[in-house]
């Protein structure tokens, strides 16, 4: 129809990505996935988002682009810089067909919003006010835990990436916020790297220590199933052991965290406290989503001898019951420009 009012010939060649209503994708996707992967002219490399709200609206918003001249170069940067906070996943139509189609997963997008007027954001700071009385920790620990929509900022475009959409099937059940994506690229592999900030280990209600995180290796995930005889119960185990390096950006505190006793101690409370988040996020898909987004489930293949034993194992139907164990290895390779922090001499010595 459009053809009756435009005289180009209209083409999907140079599309850069797909965005997909709330409302459509909670009613479920596959219907739709089909003839996006069918097609001769979309390419699997498009990128899959959902926006909370109309899609159209979304896309009307985006307007006065300020470094790009063309939405589809400012979305393949968007997608390109997500490697270097961890905010957003790498979500294509190819892969949300694999996490459809397959027994040990199942498949996200990425998430898009629109910046909230003004009397959203007085009902937002109203919100805020009950949160001034919480600890230091509580803050840090909320930190970059933003949904489109809620990252605090004045100007620049209307639109914001940030977060992934959670599904089991085919149909839309939940949001991660930018803080739970970074925790689950950490699980899935795909995490670059990232700024964080966690209470220091000396003073975790008056000062914070910030360091640019960054992979070390690839996750080593295992699966054990084991069957309790006397019980005559199946339990299965998954354990997840991360492997991460950082640069110390910040100590507030003046502390020679980069030596000695105190860098041990820096590195193990840093491990604990990445360990807690994943393992608290693990949790979140198995008793809020009951959605196997990391593809724990893949990793069971080794305990059947064919396919169908595998998809006859239901593993998406055991993943809610499992027992999560996380352990993290953080070392710290850089220290920024300083080897070594001087201590201050306060008033009077």
């Amino acid at each position: 129809m459009a053809n009756a009012f435009v005289s180009k010939h209209l083409t999907m060649v140079h599309n850069t990505a797909v965005i997909v209503s709330e409302e459509i994708a909670r009613e479920g996707l596959n219907k739709y996935i089909n003839p996006l992967v069918r097609s001769r002219e979309l390419r699997r490399t498009n990128f899959l988002m959902v926006t909370q709200g109309k899609a159209g609206d979304f896309i009307k918003q985006n307007k006065n682009l300020i470094f790009e001249k063309y939405p589809s170069r400012q979305f393949d940067i968007f997608m390109a810089t997500a490697y270097l906070t961890g905010f957003m996943p790498s979500a294509n139509i190819h892969r949300f067909y694999q996490g459809l189609k397959s027994p040990g997963r199942q498949p996200i997008t990425a998430l898009v919003g629109i910046q909230k007027s003004e009397e959203e954001k007085k009902a937002e700071d109203e919100k805020a006010e009950d949160k001034k009385n919480s600890t230091t920790r509580e803050k840090i620990e909320g930190g970059m835990a933003y949904l489109p929509g809620e990252i605090p900022r004045e100007g620049g475009n209307k639109i914001e990436m940030i977060g992934q959409a959670v599904f089991k099937g085919d149909r839309l059940v939940g949001f991660l916020n930018g803080k739970e994506t970074r925790y689950y690229q950490m699980v899935t592999g795909d995490f670059g790297r990232g700024v964080f900030t966690f209470p220091d280990p000396q003073e975790s209600e008056k000062n914070i220590i910030v360091v640019e995180i960054k992979k070390g290796r690839s996750p080593d995930i295992r699966v054990k199933i084991s069957k309790d005889k006397q019980r005559e119960e199946e339990e299965t185990l998954i354990e997840v052991k991360l492997f991460l390096e950082g640069e110390i950006l910040s100590i507030q505190s003046g502390r020679n965290y980069e030596q000695g006793k105190l860098e041990q101690e820096l590195e193990k409370q840093f491990g604990e406290f990445v360990s807690r988040e994943v393992t608290k996020l693990i949790h979140k898909t198995q008793e809020e989503y009951a959605s196997d987004i990391f593809g724990f489930g893949e990793y069971t293949r080794a305990h059947f001898w064919t396919w169908s034993d595998w998809v006859a194992y239901g593993w998406l139907d055991k993943y809610p019951q499992c027992r999560v164990s996380v352990q993290t290895v953080f070392n710290i390779r850089r220290t920024g420009m300083m080897k070594k922090t001087a201590p201050s001499h306060s008033e009077g010595e």
